[in-house]
């Protein structure tokens, strides 16, 4: 099945096409002045995009406020809820609290549950041959590379918003995450020089060939852009992956530059790391993430566990 390229004009950023705003390249006032306001606000630590909830299915006005808060500043937040054991209350805790922000679409991708949200774990065995998991890091125990989810799928299914929840951490070392805020990609690569922006606003940037090796999955080639707008919002959107296999590039110097300088910022400032515990999680607008390699418990102490939901939705701020 091919899929045709992300290629809606109405969310182009590529400057041919005459866009404004303060992610247009052609308007410099409107950027001078997100960019000033981007860094007043930026956060300085992980620390600062947290926020403690007594029970993230039932948040308080108060909560909403101090998530969407951290959300708008940097396009993500860290929240503390208790610990709560069995995955099916959890679950229904993560869809609820999408409900608070507006997320209502789950992207019903192949290896999720019926309800779409997807239990990840190290998948062994029996089960991991029947589902295809074996095929995909997210199902190991490996480390995974810096990627905004969805990056493979086409505009009509963009993955706008995600939560992460930790049901059970590993029992030992490892499985931290880092994150990044993609506006804050976007402020850096412009300020170091706009023709890498450039580069990574034409359609053509980046394409993931097509699967061909997984029977779960049918995908054709998929292009398009790392930087667009979000339909409606005029809100910056990122689909980008550090892979170095399976993935093309397009063959020009402003382009190369731009892959070689994501690789310099990514893991340096305004990166964030944390290992997210029971009862915490990530709700974001999809901002680059990684995660480090961790071992396991044995089976008798139960695997690390976490629940994702990924949204068709953007999570609505403050503005």
């Amino acid at each position: 099945m091919n899929l045709p390229p992300n290629d809606d004009p109405a969310l182009s950023l590529d400057p041919k096409n005459g866009t404004r705003g303060p992610f247009s390249l052609l308007d410099d006032d409107a950027y001078a002045e997100w960019r000033d306001q981007k860094l007043k606000n930026a956060p300085v630590q992980a620390g600062d995009l947290m926020v403690e909830i007594k029970d993230p299915s039932h948040l308080t006005d108060t909560e909403i406020k101090a998530v969407r808060a951290r959300i708008d500043h940097a396009g993500m937040c860290i929240y503390k809820g208790p610990a709560l054991e069995g995955v099916e209350p959890s679950k229904d805790l993560v869809r609820a609290l999408g409900h608070h922000f507006g997320l209502e679409r789950l992207d019903q991708n192949p290896y999720a549950d019926e309800d779409a949200i997807t239990p990840l774990h190290v998948a062994a065995g029996e089960e991991a041959i029947e589902a295809g998991r074996k095929l995909y890091i997210p199902y190991t125990d490996r480390a995974i590379n810096w990627h905004t989810d969805g990056y493979y799928n086409t505009n009509d299914r963009r993955i706008c918003a995600m939560t992460l929840h930790c049901v059970r951490q590993a029992g030992g070392a490892g499985g931290e995450n880092q994150v990044f805020d993609p506006e804050m990609a976007y402020l850096m690569m412009r300020e170091r020089d706009p023709d890498m922006v450039a580069a990574f606003c034409k359609n053509g940037a980046m394409t993931i060939p097509g699967n061909d090796v997984d029977d779960h999955v049918q995908r054709g080639d998929v292009t398009g852009p790392v930087f667009s707008l979000n339909p409606g919002s005029g809100t910056l959107y990122m689909r980008y992956t550090a892979r170095l296999r399976n993935i093309v590039w397009a063959d020009d110097d402003a382009t190369a530059r731009a892959v070689a300088f994501m690789r310099e910022i990514l893991g340096g400032p305004h990166t964030f790391s944390h290992r997210l515990e029971a009862g915490e999680g990530l709700l974001c607008n999809n901002v680059l993430h990684t995660r480090t390699a961790f071992t396991d418990a044995d089976e008798q102490a139960g695997q690390r566990l976490m629940l994702r939901a990924r949204y068709l939705d953007r999570i609505r701020t403050l503005a």
